[in-house]
């Protein structure tokens, strides 16, 4: 009989609540990852699956620390665990957002033992109250906000120092010149909580590396916790002040909680052409223009710009998102979901939830009451009127 702790968009040793418990629960103690077959025959790219296997490593040797190998099996999640497990392990893993991540815990739970915990949000489904209120940000963000309580991280295993690494990489002309791996996300964060969080809120558009936390990436596999973003933020909050900037960093963290939650309470809808909205919802689908999309070939210096920096470095800003999804979207006239697809496949940071509601929001096909468009030649006005950025990646 033994503990294995299952891994999955969770890849770190810090506030591991799954981890935690099996060290103080059980003598044997295996960790799994499953690479799973999905995502052998998705077409992913490159710079997504360096993040990963950046982070992969990184946690295989924190975890060594304390005498655990970290295994990681590839084929269909289902089969390879039942291959994997033994009729008498205990298995310890935190609850994850997305329709076939419930579908495999719901296996487990029916064949093993099983402890089970929430980690992945700042809050969770029972602290907000009514479906009313999780069905617009506003209200949602009024009723946490009211409540006012976090819950504290847990530091991970006492006998586990976490690896010394810096955050950025050799090419620094990226907005994301950053490596995969729960000591590079733990140093960004000391990074920018040391200064550049103060200004967040004006330099948040921005297409530089401090002109925004680049967090996601980390919080999206796992290897940073929300829970220890909060609290860190909160200690230089107390330390150096709050202001506009330092609540928005806190903002964000709202709007990807709000989108995980939203998805636990509606399931797959979000996949849907029609997203959360009643009645049929027809979209073309040309694939000329979108392959032109992809490849940063639409005739639009702006739009181009972005894909081209999603293909070659795997990272766009958030601006850029919404240029680019508006124009796929209303200009295009394409099905969304095409291009929810694409940052599927690219994004280093992609986050199933934040993903998918993101675009649907764009689409109006999610929460929103409105529509949003974004005029690219009235946005490079905006936020690149000397072209730097543009000139950069076209």
């Amino acid at each position: 009989m033994g503990a294995v702790v299952w891994y999955r968009h969770d890849l770190r040793v810090d506030d591991h609540e799954a981890l935690r418990s099996a060290c103080e629960e059980q003598d044997v103690i295996r960790a799994v990852y499953v690479k799973d077959q999905k995502k052998r025959d998705f077409k992913r790219g490159t710079h997504q699956e360096r993040f990963e296997q950046e982070t992969l490593e990184n946690l295989a040797g924190h975890l060594s620390q304390i005498g655990i190998t970290l295994d990681i099996v590839e084929g269909k999640t289902c089969e390879v665990l039942d291959s994997y497990l033994q009729a008498d392990d205990t298995v310890y893993f935190h609850k994850m957002t997305g329709t076939e991540e419930a579908t495999s815990e719901q296996y487990i739970e029916d064949r093993y033992t099983v402890h089970s915990f929430e980690t992945q949000t700042l809050h969770r489904r029972e602290d907000i109250g009514s479906d009313e209120l999780k069905s617009v940000f506003t209200a949602f963000r009024k009723r946490v906000e009211a409540k006012g309580t976090f819950y504290d991280p847990l530091d991970p295993p006492t006998d586990i120092q976490l690896i010394k690494e810096e955050s950025v990489e050799a090419d620094p002309e990226t907005a994301f010149p950053f490596r995969g791996g729960e000591s590079a996300g733990r140093a960004r964060l000391q990074e920018y909580l040391a200064k550049p969080v103060f200004t967040y809120k004006e330099t948040r558009n921005g297409f530089l590396r401090n002109d925004s936390s680049k967090l996601s990436a980390w919080l999206a596999n796992g290897s940073l916790s929300p829970r220890r973003v909060m609290a860190e933020l909160q200690e230089a909050e107390r330390k150096k002040g709050a202001n506009e900037s330092t609540y928005w960093l806190y903002f964000e963290l709202l709007w990807r909680d709000f989108f995980h939650l939203t998805m636990r309470e509606t399931g797959s809808r979000l996949f849907r052409s029609s997203g959360l909205q009643e009645g049929q919802y027809t979209w073309k689908t040309d694939q000329l223009a979108v392959e032109r999309w992809i490849e940063g070939k639409t005739g639009v210096p702006f739009v181009d710009a972005f894909m081209n920096e999603i293909r070659e470095t795997g990272w766009m800003s958030n601006r850029g998102r919404q240029i680019v999804a508006s124009y796929l979207i209303h200009e295009l006239k394409q099905d969304w979901r095409i291009g929810a697809r694409y940052f599927e496949q690219q994004l280093v940071d992609y986050d199933v939830a934040s993903n998918y509601g993101n675009w649907a929001f764009i689409a109006g096909v999610g929460n929103a009451t409105r529509t949003p468009r974004f005029d690219p030649a009235f946005q490079q006005q905006r936020y690149d009127p000397n072209q730097h950025f543009t000139k950069r990646w076209t």
